[in-house]
């Protein structure tokens, strides 16, 4: 398994982009986003997806021209059309351009249609928050993208449809960015390249039986990802589709569909507009110490807030390299190799 630097490794996946005739700021963007993902420890929406993005470049999924496109302005609302461009670039920019109107206005209600793939929604509301703003997001696939089966059926009908959230604490960001399903399908990528298994209740195969083989999840039938906390988490899913989805204007989960893209509805908020900025960081800062109080569990060393376990692996990651797998590796490699580039 070699272990890369992320200024070698961002540099490697830029350069494989260009090559499929990617403009090199969007390869760059689209490259320094999937490593910081790997640098924080969610190697599933890593450079594990640099196979998946190359196939839809040839195949005409994603258009690695496209930008964001406005297409209403008004008040606090933010209507917006990515035009299936790379999501890692059509989201950074969406993001700003709603940080800004909420800076302005107190508030702003993002919606994103036609996007390529997003990403980890978590480096957005990172955005957010390193500029003093709360977010809540809901994500969907645009129809695209099955894999979660609803609660108490054995068939997938929903896509992973995540939540992320981000909010500035004591010079510091609290990050959310979960799956309303047990696992994100890239993590299920991440075990079968491993040969490694998953957590048992996570996922079902074909024939609707608990399993832990990630190559269960792709058999014919394949099986389904189940959602977190039962029905809980199924509700949760079915209003990231009414919010994500229809609100947006990308369109629900459904047959039919086979490209992957996302939907995206998020609310950023100043706090000063609403609280006031001193209360709300005392608030935080006395829930952060509340919290961090509580006597912890035999065999835990310290009550993390969300986003906390993400900074420890990116500082670790950063200065000792990012381990990558080495069948990942290898394919990455190849599709190098298939342009003539050499990457070590």
């Amino acid at each position: 398994m070699p272990t890369i630097s992320a200024e070698a490794l961002t540099e490697h996946v830029s350069r494989i982009f260009q090559a499929y005739n990617v403009p090199n700021q969007t390869a760059e963007v689209v490259a320094t986003s999937l490593v910081l993902s790997n640098l924080k420890g969610h190697d599933s929406h890593g450079i594990i997806r640099v196979v998946e993005y190359i196939d839809w470049l040839e195949k005409g999924l994603v258009d690695a021209n496209a930008t964001l496109e406005v297409i209403e302005e008004k008040n606090t609302i933010l209507i917006a059309d990515g035009h299936f461009g790379f999501g890692q670039l059509i989201g950074r920019q969406a993001t700003e351009k709603a940080i800004y109107k909420c800076q302005q206005e107190g508030a702003c209600i993002l919606t994103i249609r036609r996007s390529g793939h997003l990403g980890r929604i978590g480096e957005f509301v990172e955005i957010a928050a390193e500029a003093g703003i709360v977010c809540f997001s809901l994500t969907n696939t645009h129809g695209g993208g099955i894999l979660v089966a609803p609660y108490g059926g054995k068939e997938r009908r929903l896509s992973a449809n995540p939540l992320s959230a981000g909010a500035p604490i004591d010079g510091n960001s609290m990050i959310m960015d979960i799956s309303t399903c047990t696992i994100a399908e890239g993590k299920i990528k991440v075990a079968k390249e491993r040969n490694e298994t998953i957590p048992e209740n996570a996922i079902i195969d074909g024939n609707g039986s608990p399993t832990t083989s990630p190559q269960k999840f792709y058999d014919d039938p394949p099986g389904a990802l189940l959602p977190i906390a039962g029905h809980k988490g199924f509700a949760l899913s079915l209003f990231a589709e009414v919010l994500a989805g229809a609100i947006s204007g990308a369109g629900c989960s459904k047959p039919g569909i086979t490209r992957v893209a996302n939907g995206w509805f998020a609310i950023f908020i100043e706090p000063k507009a609403f609280c006031g900025q001193d209360f709300y960081q005392d608030q935080l800062q006395s829930l952060k110490t509340w919290v961090k109080s509580s006597k912890k569990q035999d065999g835990v060393d310290q009550i993390l807030l969300p986003g906390e376990p993400e900074e420890k692996i990116f500082s670790e990651r950063t200065e000792n390299g990012i381990p990558i797998e080495n069948s990942t590796w290898q394919k990455i490699s190849k599709i190098a190799q298939s342009k003539g580039l050499i990457i070590n």
